[in-house]
């Protein structure tokens, strides 16, 4: 019943009391009834407003714990959805930061995926005498220069952290002028980084597998994080590439040590073949078995003192605008003892190197150098070009590069690179030609179409002009074909070339 209601019956109540109250015992007696039964109207009244204020309070309650419990169900239902839609009871997370990635609720599982595409045109133009066949002087054409998929993450914890990177080399294509001819190679799919680290702490931790060794940094940094379109060709003889073994890692805030132990470093072109005086490769353990193992002992290792900036960003060969000062000095070491069996056909006994390098980030400009040496000693003395012997060589390079940002996005670069093989003085008369040095100087500009803050993106274009014959240093992967002849005789320079890549990394 409401307010009103109660109060119409009280007062209806209240004017029949009146009228038998003045009937039966006069007007002082009604007065004094009407007075009581004012008082009790009045309690009355005060009454009902008190039950009708519980009351209102009461439902109010009520309303607020009924949407308490709706919004409980709700969320539990949505909860149940979402394991449910990702096929796993706890939860599992997924998305995009700084490249896809795949985890579980409580972290303890990880799996990152990154891309990398580099699709390449390029043209190399060279002198090739009349009375030399089988060498073109012009060539250019596409080619996927670098295809790669890593798979990265942690298991476990995340201290225990792993890399697999499988990866598919150029299909090479060129066409030469005139005579339209098209030379094909198979696409070469293999895998680099296979190697599973663990972090014990205070920077300390312990890698097992295959992976770079640590020696020249320009190798170290990572190909999508270079300046140039391509890394020099110093770099391409002296890199000791990847080896499996085991590496020990110590990282502080201003310095780095790493060292590794394994099988054989790769090395290119390290020494002459015994009777024709030509350069060989000795490729390493790459992909090996334990019983071709050609080493009786491999080591590399670096130091690095970062006086200024953070680790992370002397990840690449470039400084955007914006980015703090960074200073950072690096020295490397090698060295390998080589077995005399039919797998190491270049007749090396043992190879010893060292290296060092700057990088200077200044916010919007770059500066990075290093240098090289490497002495390499024979299985036994070979013949000269003047009638002795030697049984050894003493090779060494240098590269000096620098970027500058022209706006926030076009990035304008030179670099200088020059290396000697020391191999001249074992060119005898089967092999007249001098092909030792490397001089080439490089010029090119960055563009990143989707502005410098995004790098998912960047078309790179340079020009190389050899002020040398390459000869020794000539390397496909860079675009460089050798100028030496097929007949011996004496070596053209003037060699130049010009690529263009578009890379997309994700």
């Amino acid at each position: 019943m409401t307010r009103t209601g109660t109060i119409g019956m009280v007062a209806a109540a209240t004017a029949v009391g009146l009228s038998g109250a003045v009937m039966a015992a006069g007007t002082d007696d009604a007065i004094r009834q009407i007075d009581e039964l004012r008082q009790q109207n009045q309690e009355l009244a005060a009454k009902v407003a008190k039950l009708e204020e519980v009351a209102s309070k009461d439902g109010e309650w009520l309303t607020e714990a009924r949407a308490a419990d709706i919004r409980g169900i709700v969320q539990d239902v949505l909860a149940d959805a979402d394991s449910r839609a990702s096929l796993q009871a706890d939860g599992a997370t997924a998305g995009w930061n700084k490249g896809f990635f795949l985890g579980s609720s409580d972290g303890t599982f990880r799996l990152n995926v990154k891309g990398q595409v580099q699709f390449r045109w390029a043209a190399n133009f060279r002198d090739v005498p009349d009375s030399v066949s089988g060498q073109t002087e012009k060539n250019y054409g596409f080619e996927n220069r670098r295809t790669k998929l890593t798979l990265a993450g942690h298991i476990i914890d995340p201290s225990l952290t792993f890399e697999v990177k499988p990866v598919f080399n150029r299909a090479s294509t060129s066409i030469s002028s005139g005579a339209q001819t098209l030379s094909n190679r198979d696409v070469v799919g293999s895998i680099e980084d296979i190697w599973v680290q663990k972090g014990f702490g205070n920077g300390f931790s312990i890698r097992a597998g295959q992976f770079k060794a640590p020696f020249l940094r320009e190798e170290l940094v990572s190909s999508s994080s270079q300046l140039a379109v391509e890394r020099t060709l110093v770099n391409d003889t002296f890199t000791t590439k990847f080896s499996q073994g085991v590496q020990v890692e110590w990282e502080q805030d201003m310095f780095r040590i790493q060292g590794f132990y394994g099988d054989g470093l790769r090395a290119n072109r390290v020494g002459p073949t015994t009777g024709s005086g030509a350069l060989s490769d000795y490729s390493g353990a790459y992909l090996s078995d334990f019983q071709t193992n050609d080493t009786d002992w491999a080591f590399a290792g670096r130091a690095e003192l970062k006086l200024a900036g953070q680790w992370k960003q002397f990840r690449d060969l470039t400084s955007f605008r914006g980015e703090e000062l960074g200073v950072m000095l690096g020295l490397g070491a090698m060295g390998q003892s080589l077995r005399p069996n039919t797998a190491n056909s270049a007749g090396v006994e043992d190879m010893f190197g060292v290296t060092g390098d700057v990088t200077v980030d200044f916010g919007g400009a770059n500066l990075f150098a290093y240098a090289v040496y490497r002495q390499v000693g024979l299985n036994s003395a070979v013949s000269t070009r003047g009638g002795g012997t030697d049984d050894s060589l003493e090779q060494f390079g240098f590269a000096v590069q620098g970027g500058f940002f022209v706006t926030e996005d076009l990035e304008i670069f030179g670099r200088y690179e020059f290396g000697d093989t020391d191999s001249n003085k074992f060119r005898t008369a089967s092999l007249l030609a001098d092909g030792e040095s490397n001089s080439i100087v490089t010029a090119g500009v960055n563009w990143y179409p989707m502005g410098s803050s995004n790098t998912g993106i960047k078309w790179t274009t340079d020009v190389g002009f050899a002020l040398d014959p390459v000869v020794d240093f000539n390397s496909s992967g860079g675009n460089w074909l050798s100028d030496q002849t097929a007949t011996g005789a004496a070596t053209q320079d003037g060699q130049f070339v010009l690529r263009s890549q578009i890379q997309l990394s994700f």
